[in-house]
Formats: C-alpha cells, sequence, structure tokens
C-alpha cells in the first residue's frame, strides 16, 4: 500500500506544502494554501517501479454551481467587435493570469511562408488585456481593425500558449491566426440578410440533398469556360450557372432541375490540419476534424491567405442557392476537437470545454480522440453563440449535428429557441448516436430515446435505412429492395413508411431500443444512404455479388421511393439519384470493401473516389434513374398527405392494405379535408418480388399515375376496386381515387405506360414466371 510520506505535491513545478491522509488506495491531500486555478498541480506517487506523476484537473470544480455563478458570462460582445470608433476584444479564460492581444499585418506566420519552422515574426502591435468580469479579459484599440489578424497569449500557471480566438469570426491560411471582420466590407452586391426561400413551412415540406463542396464540380465532365477553372472544387463552383455534359444538366443546374428544397453541405467551417490550405488546393477531406468553429475553410476560397475572401465568395454561392429556390444545411461538428490537449479550447481553459475520464484523459465519445461538453455552461453558450451566427450572417437555414447523441437534451432545446427567434422554419437535426463510449449520462443524452424531449428536434432514422438495403456493417446483408422480406425487414421498413411514430401492427421489438422514438414524422430524417459508408448503388452491388447489375436501376429507384413517398424529412446522397459510385483508390484500399472494389469510409480519398462524374449522368439507365427520382420529388412536393406534421395526423391519415403475398407492402392515405389534397385517397404499393398479381381495394375505381418507369398527373391506366393489379419486380406504383369519380375510359396512347404493364393482363403469366426465373434473389 502507498504510505503518505510517498506523496508530494508540485505547483508549477516547484515543491509545495501538503498534508496527506492515506486509507489503503485512496487518500487525501489538504494544501497550505488556497487553491489558484491558474496555477498547475501535479501529485507525485512513488512506487516500487518508480514515480508516478499525475496532474490534477478541475472537472468537479468545473461543475459546480459555484463555478457557473462566478465565471458564467452571458455577453454577446466575446471576440473581436468592431465598433463605431474602435475594435473590442473579449476573450472567456477565467484561470489565466495573463492574457496578451497580438495584433498581425498578415495572417499566415513566417515559418510557414518561409518554409522554415525557426522563423518568427513580430506583432505590429502587443497589448496586455485587462480583466474584467466573469473571468473575461478586455482590450479595445482604436479604429477600424478590418483585415487585420490577432491572436491571444493566453499563461495558465507556467504554461503559455498562443491560441486563436474560439469567437474569430474568420482566419488566415490554415486557421493560425484569427481576422478582424467587418462584414459590411465583404459582402457582396446585393447580398440581404435574413433572406430564405419561401419554399416551407414544416419541416416535413424539406426535401434534403447531402453534398460535399469539392464534389459538385471537380470532375472533369463539369464542363466550364476557362475563366472558371478557378472554381472548380471550391464554393465559387456553385455559382457557376449553365453547365451542361452531352446535354443534360450538371453542378448546380443538376440540384435545381432535381427539385430538392435543401442542400445540406459537409463541413464548410475551417477544419485546420485536414488539409494544408498553402499546398495543393486538389486535397480532399470530409472535414469533421474542426479547428476554427466560426470561419471557413479557406480550402474553398480562391485565396486562403485573405480571410474575407472566403466569406465574399460564400455568400455569393448563398446569393445563387436563393436565387434557385435552395435552402443552405450546414454540416456542424460541436461534438469533439481536431485536436485533443492542444486545441483552442483546451489551451484556454484545460479540462472545461472536454469531458474527462476519471484517470485525467479525453473520454472519446466521437472516436477521433476526445469529445467536448456541451452541458458546461459556457461551452453550451459557444454552440448557442455559433449557430445563431452561422444562421444570421449567412442565412443558413438548418443545422445537421454530427454525433448529436453527444450533447445534451438542454443545449438542443436552447439552440432550437435561439435559431427559432430567427426563423421557426430553421431546421435542426442531428445523428442520434455517439462514435465511442462516453461519459455523458444517457439520461441527458441528445440521442433516440430522448428525442421526446427535443420537439423541434429530429434524428436520423437508421430503420428505414437498414430496412430498405441491408446493414451498413455488413456489405452482403440485404433489405427489401434485394428481396429480404424477414420481420425485422418489414418492421423498420413501416416504421419509416410512418415517420417514426407508433403505429399499431408495428412491432416495435425490431426497432433500436425495442421502442418507438420518433414521436412525430417531423422528427425523422428518413433515408438509405448518406456519405457514410458505402453509396446506394454500390452497397447493392456488394449484396446482390456483384451478379445482379441489371436489377439495379430498378432497385434504387424503389429505395428511395420508399423514402420519398413516406411520412418524415427525406434526405437523398448527391449522386444516389444517377447511380454514383465510389471506387477504389490506388494507395487508398484501407477504407474499401474486402473486394477491393468500391470504398466505404472515403474521408480523406482523393477526388478520384469522391466526385459526382455527370458523364455517368447521361448514360441512359442513369438518366432514368434521375428522371423517375425528380418524378418523385415532385410528386411528394405536390401531395400534402405525404408530408404530415403528427403522430395524431398520421394514424388519421395513413393505413396498411394487408396482402397475401408477403413481398408486396401496400398502404392508403384517405384525406380527411377536402382542402388538404387533390385526391381522396392514395394508394402506394412497393413489390420487391418478382411479377404479382394482387387485389385492389373495393370500392370506387383506381387510377394507376405512377410505376417504376415514371410518376406524373397522367392516368397510365383504370382499376376498378377489388381488380387485380400486375406488378413488376422492384415495382412501386400509385394509384389515387380522385375527389371526382375517375373515368373509366382507358386513356388513348401509351404515353408513359409502365414497361410490360399496358400489355401485361394479354401475357403469359408462365412465361413471365419463367423470365424471372433466372433472377437471384437473396
Amino acid at each position: 500500500a502507498v504510505t503518505s510520506d510517498k506523496v508530494s505535491l508540485l505547483i508549477n513545478n516547484a515543491p509545495a506544502s501538503a498534508t496527506v491522509t492515506m486509507n489503503n488506495q485512496s487518500g487525501t491531500m489538504t494544501i497550505s494554501s488556497d487553491v489558484d486555478l491558474s496555477n498547475t498541480y501535479t501529485i507525485n506517487v512513488e512506487f516500487s517501479e518508480g514515480v508516478k506523476s499525475y496532474d490534477v484537473t478541475f472537472d468537479g470544480i468545473y461543475d459546480t454551481e459555484e463555478f457557473e455563478t462566478a465565471f458564467g458570462y452571458t455577453g454577446n460582445d466575446l471576440g473581436a467587435v468592431v465598433g463605431a470608433t474602435s475594435t473590442n476584444f473579449r476573450v472567456w479564460a477565467p484561470i489565466s493570469s495573463s492574457v496578451v492581444l497580438k495584433i498581425y499585418d498578415s495572417g499566415s506566420p513566417a515559418y510557414l511562408i518561409q518554409k522554415d519552422s525557426t522563423a518568427t515574426d513580430t506583432p505590429s502591435q502587443t497589448i496586455s488585456m485587462t480583466k474584467s468580469e466573469k473571468g473575461t479579459w478586455v482590450a479595445s484599440i482604436n479604429g477600424n481593425l478590418h483585415g487585420k489578424y490577432y491572436t491571444y497569449e493566453v499563461t495558465n500557471g507556467i504554461k503559455t500558449n498562443e491560441v486563436v480566438d474560439p469567437y474569430a469570426k474568420s482566419v488566415g491560411v490554415n486557421g493560425l491566426r484569427g481576422m478582424v471582420v467587418d462584414f459590411s466590407q465583404t459582402n457582396p452586391t446585393g447580398f440581404t440578410y435574413n433572406k430564405r426561400p419561401d419554399t416551407m413551412t414544416n419541416y416535413t415540406d424539406a426535401i434534403i440533398y447531402e453534398i460535399h463542396v469539392r464534389d459538385l464540380t471537380s470532375h472533369s465532365s463539369w464542363q466550364v469556360a476557362s475563366e472558371f477553372e478557378k472554381y472548380r472544387g471550391k464554393f465559387m463552383g456553385f455559382t457557376v450557372e449553365g453547365t451542361t455534359y452531352e446535354g443534360v444538366s450538371t453542378g448546380i443546374d443538376h440540384i435545381k432541375e432535381l427539385g430538392v428544397t435543401h442542400v445540406q453541405i459537409l463541413p464548410f467551417f475551417d477544419y485546420g490540419n485536414a488539409v494544408d490550405e498553402s499546398g495543393s488546393s486538389t486535397q480532399f477531406n470530409w472535414g469533421y476534424m474542426p479547428l476554427n468553429f466560426n470561419a471557413l475553410e479557406g480550402h474553398y476560397s480562391t485565396n486562403p491567405y485573405d480571410g474575407a475572401v472566403r466569406i465574399n465568395e460564400f455568400k455569393q454561392l448563398m446569393m445563387t442557392m436563393d436565387k434557385n429556390n435552395l435552402r443552405v444545411v450546414m454540416d456542424v461538428v460541436y461534438n469533439h476537437t481536431g485536436q485533443s490537449g492542444d486545441s483552442n479550447f483546451n489551451l484556454i481553459l484545460p479540462g472545461y470545454y472536454h469531458r474527462m475520464n476519471q484517470d485525467g484523459s479525453f473520454s472519446n465519445g466521437s472516436g477521433t480522440g476526445n469529445e467536448t461538453a456541451s452541458e458546461r455552461f459556457m461551452m453550451q453558450k459557444f454552440m448557442v453563440d455559433s449557430t445563431v451566427f452561422w444562421a444570421s450572417e449567412y442565412n443558413i437555414s438548418g443545422f445537421r449535428f454530427d454525433l448529436m447523441a453527444l450533447h445534451d437534451v438542454e443545449t438542443m432545446n436552447k439552440i432550437v429557441a435561439a435559431l427559432h427567434e430567427i426563423d421557426d422554419t430553421i431546421l435542426v437535426f442531428g445523428e442520434p448516436w455517439t462514435g465511442g463510449g462516453t461519459t455523458l449520462s444517457s439520461s441527458i443524452a441528445a440521442d433516440k430515446v430522448n428525442l421526446e424531449d427535443m420537439p423541434g428536434v429530429a434524428a436520423f432514422n437508421d430503420e428505414i435505412r437498414d430496412g430498405v438495403k441491408g446493414s451498413v456493417f455488413n456489405a452482403s446483408e440485404g433489405g427489401f429492395v434485394q428481396g429480404n422480406i424477414s420481420l425485422p425487414t418489414i418492421n423498420k421498413l413501416k416504421y419509416g413508411i410512418v415517420g417514426g411514430t407508433e403505429f399499431a401492427g408495428i412491432d416495435s421489438a425490431y426497432l433500436s431500443y425495442t421502442r418507438f422514438w420518433g414521436n412525430n414524422p417531423s422528427q425523422v430524417i428518413n433515408y438509405v444512404s448518406a456519405h457514410d459508408n458505402n453509396t446506394l448503388f454500390d452497397k447493392l452491388m456488394m449484396s446482390t455479388n456483384y451478379t445482379q447489375k441489371e436489377f439495379i436501376p430498378n432497385m434504387i429507384k424503389q429505395a428511395n421511393a420508399v423514402v420519398l413517398l413516406a411520412q418524415g424529412i427525406p434526405f437523398i446522397h448527391a449522386g444516389e439519384e444517377f447511380m454514383r459510385s465510389k471506387p477504389c483508390a490506388t494507395g487508398y484500399t484501407d477504407t474499401c470493401d474486402a473486394g477491393k472494389k468500391y470504398d466505404h469510409n472515403s474521408y480523406q480519398s482523393p477526388d478520384s473516389v469522391n466526385q459526382l462524374r455527370w458523364n455517368l449522368k447521361a448514360e441512359e439507365d442513369n438518366l432514368a434513374v434521375f428522371e423517375y427520382y425528380k418524378d418523385l420529388i415532385e410528386f411528394r412536393k405536390s401531395q400534402p398527405m405525404l408530408r404530415l406534421s403528427t403522430a395524431e395526423q398520421v394514424e388519421a391519415v395513413l393505413n396498411f392494405v394487408e396482402f397475401t403475398d408477403p413481398t408486396v407492402i401496400g398502404y392508403t392515405l384517405s384525406n380527411y379535408d377536402e382542402e388538404f389534397t387533390p385526391y381522396d385517397e392514395l394508394l402506394i404499393i412497393h413489390n420487391t418480388g418478382d411479377f404479382a398479381s394482387i387485389p385492389l381495394p373495393e370500392g370506387e375505381t383506381w387510377a394507376l399515375i405512377g410505376n417504376r418507369n415514371g410518376i406524373g398527373e397522367e392516368i397510365i391506366k383504370t382499376y376498378e376496386g377489388g381488380a387485380n393489379i400486375p406488378l413488376l419486380e422492384n415495382e412501386t406504383v400509385i394509384l389515387y381515387r380522385g375527389l371526382n369519380e375517375v373515368p373509366i375510359e382507358e386513356p388513348t396512347g401509351c404515353g408513359s405506360c409502365q414497361e410490360l404493364n399496358a400489355a401485361i393482363l394479354g401475357m403469359n403469366v408462365l412465361v413471365i414466371g419463367l423470365f424471372f426465373l433466372f433472377r437471384k434473389k437473396i
């Protein structure tokens, strides 16, 4: 056992007086002086094998009401604020003994410019800051310092570090210095604050399209005039309109043509060392390693050395989006910092902004080395302030929270409240899971279980994702579209169809936590693929053993027919709509599947893996999938019954139809308000099997307006109530009974008739059965 004489204290590396009382393997140390949080306290313990040192952390103090009362700052002036006659600086550093403001003319340190690690440069001004209220330090300099760069030199105990202001609104190259910004000098001509497309009232009106900045324009098939080449892979690439490849739209025109309402862009805040902004402009990274949360990433600017350029260019992107009726969702990553001990947060106040384990190590619920402590007052304030800044300054219309379950319920609710004071149509949603074990109490985690306590927050529905195509963690496992009709698959699929609400006939035993968690369709993001894991095309290829490529277009059509015809908020991964693939690249096989064909984790894989290949869209099968997705989106937007907001509405409107064929799922949506929709009743049927012939619900005549070849207002065929309808493999059909009786007469001409269906009743069913006998289903 360790005895008291073997335990000693160091304060700032100097021996200090303390009384130690040991009780077996634990003990109490009492020091003779008041605790100074700016000091570094180290406990040395002598063991038989030598001395071990342990730094004392202040977690227990940080979590107390006394600390929050003493140091919880509520002002809105943190950072560098340009005033009428002066520029004012305020930073929260409650335990620091000294903070020095350094002003630089350049955002690039000399060692970076000269490529010499020993090179140094001198600030143009150095000002000792004054300690102010609630642990903040302040300084004021006469004049408007727009365009100047700055850092803080913070001293805690014996350690002094130069850091970037966490509230910096822009930065120099590689995010190494903050920039003073007067936004009136950076705005492009015509930029208007608080301007968003009038495309939604409820969360469920949104149709989200996820994309990476580089992916949109990095491929050679994004063909532009020479003067726009410098915009390839940049923010400004989104502003180039009128681009085509062999007659099909590309770039921003493609997104506009598709018809989505929201474009979710992978992280575009400054993500630091993942790419070197002073190096090649073709480096690739998803951007989930944050450095400066309130500054734009310089890699996407045409000039990363000037922090004002990225602001102007991103606002031009926002103006182009607005002109094309597209709202922008920001992918935010407040759950961790790209660096742990050396992060700006931790260098200013060690151990406060992150959750720590009992042994003093960083809790790692993100899987990247650390996790932030959103439940602490000033981290919570930072998240609220930051999201409000992005929404107010850049007109952001939504926030997607990475690993949202690492945040607490209270913080998420405060973010929603603050954003909805700006615009109550701003979306807030996130991943309701973590990336590893966390020290955050499950009782307050912003996950599926606690979603009912966050009525303004939506969460990704991995139930429907796995139900449609199979688990993302098992490449060979299929879902409904590959022919899997197991009870888990069917229940997950139905759960997505009802928008994640509690619904009779769905067995919650097959869901996460074996419970209904969605509460309302406005809280559920339905999707089949995202930037994580394999693309939809690649997953389908692998799960069918690469033998059914000719059937995959119809599988891909049906996959998002399920999503876009379901309650909830639909989400599409860019390129799904023309069968995007991520082929493995030489030298990047660690993130490839076992067959080394497809990349399932392309976070730092090159453009050749990640880029959108517009030449694919021009191919016949791919273009057909795109046109089908476009039809689905247009139809969804025209049908309020597909965009219900509450569980009560879903229960009143939606009913599953029971068919004897287990490969078929069907449901009706019945109008309870004649002003609610143009149709009395919609019938949607998904068939994953081979050819099927099933009876329609009895009653009035049904009109077929959608099948796997297209969807529209034109009637393809009419069926008497109770009559059989033929279904091809992987076919989704849409029928309606209108407010006015549907005419019995057959429409003249085929028009957009489905493949084979116009003549199917006259065919020999045995021949059809033999044709599909050769299709191997799982």
